[in-house]
């Protein structure tokens, strides 16, 4: 028997995201869909806006334009605490991982 999860609904939807900084658009119509198990990927070169883009998934910006929704809570002007409410959370690239925790513990670490 196969230990593979089957991909489900979408969990996280992310419509026509901009966000800007002064003059500079860190993200211009953003759009992109997960569903449930499904991993994804946020690649790119330095200032592509792979951290604003999760800095708006965590509530820490605000974006100017779009939508997103999370398990089909629509949400704007979410803030980081909110969003950790919700199970949207962050963690940060550490090649120093802590010695005797497992995966998870190490990344539970970032909540």
């Amino acid at each position: 028997m196969s230990s593979a999860r089957r991909i489900g609904d979408v969990i996280l939807a992310v419509d026509g995201v901009s966000l800007a900084f002064g003059g500079v658009r860190a993200l211009q119509g953003v759009s992109f869909d997960v569903r449930e198990h499904e991993v994804r990927a946020i690649i790119g070169p330095n200032g592509a806006g792979k951290s604003s883009m999760l800095n708006v998934l965590n509530g820490v910006y605000h974006p100017q334009e779009g939508k997103i929704s999370f398990r089909s809570y629509e949400f704007r002007d979410m803030d980081s605490r909110r969003a950790a409410k919700l199970g949207i959370a962050r963690t940060f690239q550490n090649i120093a991982l802590f010695k005797g925790m497992t995966v998870l513990d190490n990344l539970m670490t970032g909540r």
